[in-house]
């Protein structure tokens, strides 16, 4: 049976996460033909990268490196001789311990063509094997095999040329970062006395693989095994010294890394660097071998078969059962660092509680899901997370409120709900309570700055916006954005509002006029009316500046708001959907006129024939013409009302 090596290649694509995998394969190549009896001692490995523009030149770090194009991999290994270039041939070929005999072909899914060069000696002679590999149906081109004269010196090139212009931005561009993850990949073998010298050239720097190794692991590995169920796993732990948080699981088969877990999935702590006793950060990798993993890898070495379904055999192991038994192991084995940066993290959440109250409770139902908040968030990320969280428990509530009262029927039941589900009533309660805690905070945070704009006079418009936001409407802004309970809480559940909009931009009147009422709002419909009309009432509301004195007749508050309440009657009324409707005469218009008592205002609402309030704060007016209640606040008295409103919830939380 024949096999079509360019069918072969286009069957799987390599994904762009694995684009350095065909220079890991060609890595780990090199070093078994370096294993094999017959080949030099000591084993090097030799790797160039080769950037488009190559150029002898030191590159800071702030410049942009030059795009890595082509690797080429030199080691002084068996070489190709007859068994290996035979087994180069086979697709599946099981003459090398482990192999699987394909992971040449991930070369082609992300380079353009791979040229190799080996020279060898066999049956007592020296020969020169060269060919190319290349996405054609045969895969092997331009072969050739020669006698050369006799030397001491064996070697085996693979050129990867061409990298495919999708995968080079994928493909990391520091030469460090390389030799990195080539220690991640073939971790195990460097853990053996016998590894190959391991060399990186790149742009005239050589970075010895080995020595990194050695600095970024400080020599402590720590080796233990892991049972589970029929299954043996062998975990090797090391301590990496580098600059970056990388704390991940890395599960091998066949001596190399096939995929990782982050450590955080489970210890939400190790998403930070760890500190040992001399005070150095490092972070941690477990590195995972085992015979399940070396029988459950796919072809391509990118997977491993991990039992996904919901029937389970004695013999089958989940990932999550297997990363969750390494983490068990971890949370033991470093139990101080985790421990202080658990209290680190937890540290942090509670100081986002005190200045956020309405959060309080997470505290004692979800420590544990506060306890996984990276800390390294920032506080409006933090925010995020911590309301996520929230709304968790508030669900939780909900349903468990639900499932309980469903069997409550009689006032017996009631009782024995008392007796037995207290912690459920008091988890509800204080879930309500946090969150009226931060409303009334909030309340009492704009009553503070309302005090202080009327002291500095401030205009118009400050007093308006923190009211209401200018020139929006009801429907673009959320019920925590407004603050109409200073007014009246009844204003808090209108059905339309216009604020600083004319008569013309207002969707509910057809009119032309430009006049602007500060606030305009239409209540709810009457409960008895099935179209939605008519409305139940309007609301008009003007505010003058703070300390003003200066009105002329024109500018009479009085005088606009009779005009408003006119344009609004003779207009024709229509509904959302801007059909029209019959304004009816009896519907009750409410308008409130918000300013200082000034000696000109007094002299406005005399004249009018307006009442004072028995507070002596304020004037009132009923006008039979336009079935129309005004009164005309003092800012003063809408201070003080709200202060007194909202007392018993200030004395509450101890806000007075």
């Amino acid at each position: 049976m024949q096999i079509d090596i360019k069918g072969k290649i286009n069957e799987k694509k390599l994904a762009y996460s694995n684009t350095l995998l065909p220079l890991f394969e060609a890595i780990i190549n090199s070093i078994q033909a370096i294993e094999e009896d017959s080949s030099t001692k000591p084993g090097i490995i030799e790797i160039d990268i080769i950037r488009s523009q190559q150029k002898d030149l030191v590159f800071d770090e702030q410049e942009t490196l030059p795009e890595i194009i082509d690797f080429s991999v030199r080691d002084n290994g068996i070489g190709f001789t007859e068994a290996n270039y035979d087994s180069f041939n086979y697709a599946h070929s099981t003459y090398k311990k482990g192999g699987k005999g394909i992971g040449r072909f991930s070369w082609l899914r992300a380079f353009s063509r791979a040229e190799i060069e080996s020279r060898f000696r066999e049956n007592d002679k020296w020969n020169l094997r060269k060919f190319s590999f290349e996405p054609t149906k045969r895969g092997i081109e331009k072969h050739s095999l020669e006698e050369v004269n006799s030397t001491n010196e064996r070697y085996t090139t693979v050129k990867l040329n061409g990298l495919k212009e999708e995968y080079r931005k994928w493909c990391n561009s520091k030469s460090e970062d390389i030799a990195l993850k080539i220690i991640e990949h073939a971790f195990i073998y460097f853990l053996s006395n016998d590894c190959p010298r391991i060399l990186l050239n790149d742009l005239g720097k050589t970075i010895v693989v080995n020595d990194l190794f050695q600095l970024f692991t400080n020599g402590q590995v720590t080796t233990r095994t892991l049972d589970i169920r029929t299954r043996k796993f062998k975990l090797s732990i090391v301590k990496l010294y580098s600059n970056k948080v990388d704390n991940k699981i890395h599960y091998c088969a066949n001596n190399r890394e096939v995929l990782f877990d982050k450590i955080s999935m489970d210890i939400p702590e190790l998403d930070n660097f760890l500190t040992d006793e001399n005070g150095k950060s490092f972070s941690i990798g477990i590195f995972v071998e085992g015979e399940f993993l070396d029988a459950n890898v796919n072809d391509e070495r990118t997977a491993i078969n991990f039992n996904k379904g919901e029937i389970e055999f004695p013999d089958q192991i989940n990932q999550d059962e297997l990363r969750k038994s390494i983490t068990d192991l971890l949370s033991q084995e470093f139990e101080r660092q985790i421990s202080e940066l658990s209290e680190t993290r937890i540290v942090k959440v509670r100081e986002f509680v005190a200045q956020h109250p309405r959060y309080r409770q997470l505290l004692k139902y979800k420590t544990d899901r506060l306890k996984k908040i990276p800390s390294t968030l920032s506080e409006e990320k933090m925010e995020i997370e911590v309301f996520k969280i929230q709304q968790e428990l508030e669900l939780d509530v909900k349903k468990e409120t639900k499932t309980v009262i469903k069997f409550i029927e009689s006032e017996e039941d009631l009782n024995e709900f008392d007796e037995k589900h207290r912690e459920l009533y008091a988890k509800i309660i204080e879930v309500g309570n946090a969150k009226l805690s931060e409303y009334v905070i909030h309340r009492k945070l704009v009553i503070d700055l309302f005090d202080k704009l009327l002291k500095r006079e401030a205009p118009e418009k400050a007093v308006h916006s923190l009211i209401f936001p200018l020139k929006t409407l009801s429907d673009e802004i959320g019920f925590e954005d407004h603050n109409l309970w200073m007014l009246d809480e009844k204003l808090s559940y209108h059905k339309y509002l216009a604020s600083d909009k004319s008569f013309k931009q207002n969707t509910q009147v057809d009119s032309n006029s430009k006049d602007r009422p500060d606030i305009l709002v239409f209540n709810k419909p009457f409960a008895f009316s099935n179209d939605e009309k008519p409305y139940e009432s309007i609301v008009l509301v003007e505010f003058k500046r703070p300390m003003r004195n200066d009105y002329t007749d024109v500018e009479n508050p009085i005088t606009q708001i009779n005009k408003y309440a006119r344009e609004i009657i003779e207009g024709e009324a229509k509904d959302k959907n801007k059909r029209e409707f019959d304004f009816r005469p009896n519907t009750p218009i409410y308008s409130y006129i918000v300013c200082d008592l000034t000696k000109k205002l007094k002299a406005f609402a005399k004249d009018a024939g307006y009442k004072q309030l028995p507070s002596g704060d304020g004037f009132f007016f009923f006008n039979d013409n336009y079935n129309m209640y005004v009164e005309i606040m003092s800012f003063d008295k809408v201070l003080k009302d709200s202060k007194e409103r909202n007392r018993v919830l200030f004395e509450k939380l101890n806000l007075t």
